[in-house]
């Protein structure tokens, strides 16, 4: 059953099996470097690869138009999703950081965000890398905010270990959305990272991303 104080909306209750595929192959890229996922988990929680194979044999038995089997998996596949969720919350409590419950792949609720005043220095941003099309060693950086408005900066590098390395991007902050990236080196890998910026003090790193330029 739902947290009673359930802050996520859980719209993959109500999908089709396309979406529900879709959603468990994002919670599942999600949870890889979620730190509620990190280290020894509970049988009733699903770890990235448990939910990757439920993605592959939702997508198996659609494809083979296996509707008994799809109606098998689709409810077990939400209640694995439900579970995580609640996993989530329960570690946010135990540790007492609201932080936690963000960048899970889960979206917020419409009245948490209006009880809950966002302190953006707790949060980490979003980050998400594409290719530019036809733009050779062109790439585009999406940023997934927690606040319309807020200002985040960004650094890239080729060799994330290595703390010196990191440069800014552009001006190194940004409060847009996208920022499209040109001129760098096709076949090298690039790792961006991001950070909130507010009232003159800067978060925390959010964990790097990385593409292969084209």
């Amino acid at each position: 059953m739902p947290h009673n104080k359930d802050p996520f909306e859980r719209s993959y209750h109500d999908q089709g099996v396309n979406d529900l595929i879709f959603s468990v192959n994002h919670f599942a890229e999600k949870a890889e470097g979620h730190v509620a996922f990190q280290g020894p988990l509970s049988e009733y929680v699903s770890p990235s690869t448990r939910l990757r194979e439920y993605a592959v044999n939702l997508e198996n038995a659609r494809n083979s138009g296996n509707n008994a089997e799809l109606d098998r998996l689709v409810p077990q596949v939400v209640q694995a999703l439900d579970f995580n969720a609640d996993h989530v919350v329960r570690v946010s409590e135990y540790r007492n950081d609201a932080s936690i419950l963000h960048n899970a792949g889960y979206d917020f609720k419409t009245q948490h965000s209006i009880k809950v005043k966002v302190n953006l220095l707790d949060l980490v941003p979003e980050l998400s890398l594409k290719h530019l099309e036809n733009v050779s060693g062109g790439y585009t950086i999406v940023v997934k905010k927690a606040k319309n408005g807020a200002v985040v900066e960004l650094q890239c590098t080729e060799t994330p270990d290595v703390e010196d390395s990191w440069k800014g991007i552009g001006d190194g902050t940004f409060n847009k959305s996208r920022a499209e990236i040109r001129g760098g080196e096709p076949t090298k890998r690039i790792y961006v990272r991001g950070r909130y910026h507010e009232d003159g003090r800067a978060g925390r790193w959010c964990t790097p991303v990385n593409i292969i330029l084209l």
